[in-house]
């Protein structure tokens, strides 16, 4: 039995990014645990365009992957900037018809865009839910990060079975997380430009009440630039813009600061590795908005819980779907 993978992505760092960081780190973990290695094949626009049409990268699954099953990350606008990489879908079909038992396992990082009439994703959206659809039939396994995606997909392929498993930290999963006592009173916002932008900007009254009700002492600020420098300070408390950092260091910040800021609304947060990550580090996880029972657990300004009590469910609520688990459910999925 073949014990590699090919998984194929949009794009893959540097400079980091989502779904090619977490590519990466489901790579680490499905050698540490299954024993299962991976070919990483980047198909986004960065790819020559000769290589994003249906026939030349069929033959380039063939070369480079032959009967080894495939992973493929899916986000359709990840593929072509109108969301509709009719092309992947093609290449796809033709490699599995090339050869007997070949497997396809697909992550579904999005499903389809929709918007108001005056947006090009309003237009575009009955074209990209078939699109998604077509791939979920074609897939012998189907996995997502959010519920909501899965009745998306069970709905446009009348039942198809789709796992639900949360998206897992990037930067590391500290065995045993220090107490938020033993941390500096900091709160840290990282991940990519838009979404540190929109902590400031969209997000920016909530986030000056949650350092205000922590005591929070200095905001850090980590990730690539672009998307708008950090403002020097958030609530009277100075910003220290540090950049794009190793993930080690990263993972050693986030230990030692008390929260951690995602610019997602709670029934997204599932999806966002900047959340997973307050999570696994045991920090105080806050984000865009109010979450309810069936979100993961957050801090709310408003809140009287104690924090550690919020940090510890939040830490919890990480380890059902830390790294580890996700290797174990796309073994089974690649090589049944």
């Amino acid at each position: 039995m073949a014990t590699e993978v090919v998984q194929i992505v949009p794009r893959l760092p540097p400079p980091a990014e989502g779904v090619g960081s977490f590519a990466e780190g489901l790579a680490a973990a499905l050698a540490a645990g299954p024993g299962i290695g991976s070919r990483l094949l980047a198909a986004g626009p960065a790819a020559p365009e000769s290589v994003r049409e249906a026939g030349a990268f069929a033959a380039r699954l063939e070369r480079e992957a032959g009967d080894a099953p495939i992973l493929l990350h899916y986000v359709g606008y990840g593929y072509e900037p109108r969301g509709c990489p009719g092309w992947l879908v093609d290449a796809l079909e033709t490699w599995k018809a090339g050869g007997k038992g070949r497997r396809l396992v697909t992550l579904f990082h999005e499903v389809y865009a929709s918007g108001p009439p005056w947006r090009s994703s309003f237009w575009l959206s009955l074209a990209q839910r078939r699109l998604a659809a077509r791939l979920a039939l074609l897939s012998d396994g189907r996995v997502t990060s959010l519920a909501h995606y899965r009745s998306l997909i069970e709905r446009r392929t009348r039942g198809a079975e789709v796992a639900v498993l949360p998206v897992f930290s990037t930067v590391g999963e500290p065995a045993e997380p220090p107490p938020l006592s033993a941390r500096a009173r900091r709160l840290v916002i990282f991940g990519g430009p838009g979404a540190r932008a929109r902590a400031y900007g969209r997000d920016g009254v909530r986030l000056e009440s949650a350092c205000r009700r922590l005591g929070i002492e200095e905001v850090w600020d980590v990730g690539p630039p672009g998307g708008g420098a950090a403002p020097p300070e958030v609530a009277g408390r100075p910003v220290r813009r540090l950049g794009e950092l190793p993930a080690a260091e990263v993972s050693a910040l986030l230990a030692g600061s008390i929260a951690g800021f995602a610019a997602y609304p709670p029934r997204f947060l599932a999806k966002s590795t900047v959340f997973a990550a307050c999570c696994a580090h045991g920090m105080l996880p806050l984000c865009a908005g109010v979450g309810d029972g069936d979100t993961p657990p957050v801090w709310q300004p408003a809140s009287s819980e104690d924090f550690q009590a919020v940090a510890d469910r939040a830490l919890a609520w990480y380890r059902g779907h830390r790294a580890g688990v996700h290797a174990a459910l796309y073994g089974e999925l690649l090589f049944p």
